[in-house]
């Protein structure tokens, strides 16, 4: 019988990963180039060092507060000088590649916890199909705002009048 391969922090690590995006860690095969978990879109390696590099932290701190004014996530795109654009690393936080990629592969009991701990609530234009958040700012007056913009309020009203027959201006 072999002896039990200790539980080392980094294959915590990993599969505490692979457990949040609804997946498990694939062991170790001798391939050192392996995905630790992957999922159907996507192949894992998690890495657990250190030190993140200081820079990298303070900008993504920066254009994380930056999207959180505006309800959207902030991504810092990092290049190596004299590499091609396609090369350009992609960095942001796991919280937020999860509310963007988890969903599919999460256990219904997290998807709240990772949607509210990510980002700040951000209300959404009602327009079906827009998507886009409401501006910030509080009105004046009137109800609160349900329309990101002038032409989503004027589109959602004509599509809420198509099929009826027009109104007015005309006698019989």
């Amino acid at each position: 019988m072999g002896a039990a391969m200790s539980d080392a922090t980094w294959k915590k690590f990993e599969r505490r990963m692979a457990r949040s995006l609804g997946t498990r860690r694939i062991p170790v095969t001798g391939e050192r180039a392996g995905a630790d978990f992957e999922t159907g879109r996507f192949a894992y390696q998690a890495k657990k060092g250190r030190r993140f590099p200081s820079y990298l932290t303070r900008w993504l701190q920066e254009i994380r507060n930056t999207g959180a004014r505006s309800g959207k996530i902030g991504v810092v795109v990092w290049q190596e000088r004299g590499a091609p654009d396609s090369e350009a690393a992609v960095v942001l936080r796991f919280g937020d590649w999860l509310a963007l990629h988890g969903e599919e592969h999460r256990p219904a009991s997290q998807t709240a916890h990772y949607a509210s701990a990510t980002l700040p609530t951000a209300r959404i234009c009602a327009r079906p199909g827009c998507r886009r958040p409401l501006p910030r700012g509080a009105r004046r007056h009137g109800s609160p705002r349900r329309f990101c913009s002038q032409r989503c309020r004027w589109l959602a009203w004509r599509a809420s009048r198509a099929g009826q027959p027009p109104s007015g201006g005309g006698r019989a």
